[in-house]
């Protein structure tokens, strides 16, 4: 299995993800009109942790939480104006691996996930460079998450 990029996505999740180092960026690839788009969304895991640091343990550091950005993206993949072909993250000073975390993010306390065809996308960036990307794709059969190749192509 593998999912298909294009360059210009690439770049722009790796700028995204160089941009907010030392912590993690978030956001979207969606397809819309058959024109791919990469859809930046504020990490406001520092606001959630500052208001309530028992449930939210962990900072911007560590982990992310989308802000609203993903509302219209949501919206739209209900209504079928987008598809949402891609969620990705970055993981500051740590490789590019589907933690646990992720996980349990991507599956939002279900046996599945809510967007089983979006694949994650995760970036290794260590002092502020990235260092590799790595995509994960829902397997049925195993019931999780697995790595795939990750295309950057046209």
């Amino acid at each position: 299995m593998r999912v298909i990029i294009s360059p210009a996505s690439l770049k722009a999740i790796h700028s995204h993800a160089r941009e907010t180092y030392p912590e993690e960026c978030c956001g979207f690839i969606v397809e819309r009109g058959g024109q791919e788009e990469v859809v930046r969304v504020a990490n406001i895991q520092n606001q959630l942790h500052a208001r309530d640091p028992v449930q939210f343990q962990r900072t911007a550091a560590t982990a992310y939480s989308m802000g609203r950005e993903q509302l219209p993206v949501i919206l739209d993949a209900e209504r079928g104006v987008l598809a949402i072909r891609a969620i990705y993250h970055s993981h500051p000073e740590h490789d590019a691996y589907f933690s646990a975390t992720d996980r349990d993010q991507a599956l939002g306390g279900a046996d599945a996930p809510t967007y089983p065809e979006a694949v994650q996308i995760v970036v290794s960036v260590r002092d502020g460079e990235v260092r590799a990307t790595k995509a994960f794709a829902w397997d049925d059969v195993a019931r999780d998450f697995v790595e795939i190749e990750l295309v950057s192509g046209s």
